[in-house]
């Protein structure tokens, strides 16, 4: 199979590059060249912006594709690009999405009341609100997975949208597991747990992710369907919590921090992790039985194997990442000390 990756060079994208090689197809990958990744070296490497009409067009003019594996689409001219390009010539596009299209995903990241299935099914209803922290550059998967349905209608090319989890694993863009791993690495000896690190968030490991793409490109099933993809071991907050300190051999106090003791939210902005990248309310786990049920996806590597390579990686990156997940040790300890003045 000729097989064109959009994207490739970060996060999942060069473990399913790796991947799909394996399985023998033949495959280019386009890349702005900003972003280096260790690619296979069967792979062609294409240099373009998608989002210049005239350049993509003859970057991808030339190519003998039969499917598209779009890893970077965020809206609705991301995908409508594609089409008038390669619309006609293709017989099959993968696009990834992602798990904020719900209305449950909007409701546990502004902390609201919402009543919806646990585990969310895709056909659980969508997020009111486009993205809630107002990402640069017309980020709107909604709209990116309506454009997609027009293609399959209008076009006749089947399509297959992933919608991601938290995503995490060694070089990841935004390493949320960095907010345990610094402060282990600082030496902190409390570490706060909002509501007792009881909440379960679904996330992706990258290799596991790259499976779940390269599955979706290979079974003719995947077609016209959109699938939750996620790790199937899935840690609670507090799990992880204490994962990190076994994983770099340190031990400190895990405090309970209530929720009426959290300071203000703020969903305006980017990322407002003052006090835990991973607090939600309530729960954001994804229902993966389409994914295993239909495509056979299996962790390629389990959860706990996945977050000590996480850690170790970060670990030993310590200043490279270190920006990375801000973190504000002054709201930390004030949250501390009122959960110590109220307790009995």
């Amino acid at each position: 199979m000729n097989i064109l990756i959009i994207g490739g060079t970060r996060r999942s994208g060069p473990a399913l590059a790796h991947e799909l090689v394996r399985a023998g197809h033949r495959v280019t990958c386009l890349h702005r060249g900003i972003h280096r990744a260790p690619l296979p070296p069967e792979i062609r490497e294409v240099l373009a912006d998608r989002r210049d009409p005239a350049a993509f067009g003859e970057a991808v003019g030339r190519l003998a594709v039969d499917t598209v594996v779009d890893m970077i689409a965020v809206n609705d001219a991301d995908v409508d690009a594609v089409m008038r390009c390669l619309g006609g010539r293709i017989a099959h596009y993968v696009v990834i999405s992602s798990y904020d299209v719900y209305a449950a995903y909007e409701a546990a990241w502004f902390h609201r009341p919402y009543a919806h299935p646990i585990p969310i099914p895709e056909d659980a209803p969508k997020a009111t609100v486009r993205f809630p922290y107002g990402r640069e550059g017309g980020y709107d998967k909604c709209l990116m997975e309506e454009a997609a349905r027009r293609a399959a209608t209008e076009i006749g090319v089947r399509v297959t949208m992933l919608r991601y989890p938290a995503i995490y694993g060694p070089g990841d863009t935004t390493p949320r597991e960095w907010y345990y791993v610094r402060q282990a690495l600082d030496g902190r000896r409390i570490v706060l747990a909002p509501n007792g690190g009881q909440a379960v968030f679904s996330r992706g490991y990258l290799e596991n992710m790259a499976h779940a793409v390269a599955l979706a490109v290979d079974a003719p099933s995947a077609g016209d369907r959109v699938f939750n993809v996620a790790d199937v071991g899935q840690l609670t907050i507090r799990q992880m919590i204490d994962a990190v300190a076994e994983i770099l051999e340190h031990q400190w106090e895990v405090i309970d921090l209530p929720e009426s003791l959290l300071p203000p939210h703020q969903p305006s902005q980017a990322l407002p992790y003052c006090i835990d990248p991973y607090h939600i309310q309530p729960h954001l786990l994804l229902d993966t039985t389409g994914v295993r049920m239909q495509l056979g996806y299996a962790d390629v590597v389990p959860p706990t194997a996945a977050l000590e390579q996480t850690v170790r990686w970060l670990a030993g990156r310590p200043e490279q990442v270190r920006s990375a997940t801000p973190l504000d040790y002054a709201a930390i300890d004030a949250a501390t000390g009122l959960v110590r003045a109220f307790r009995p």
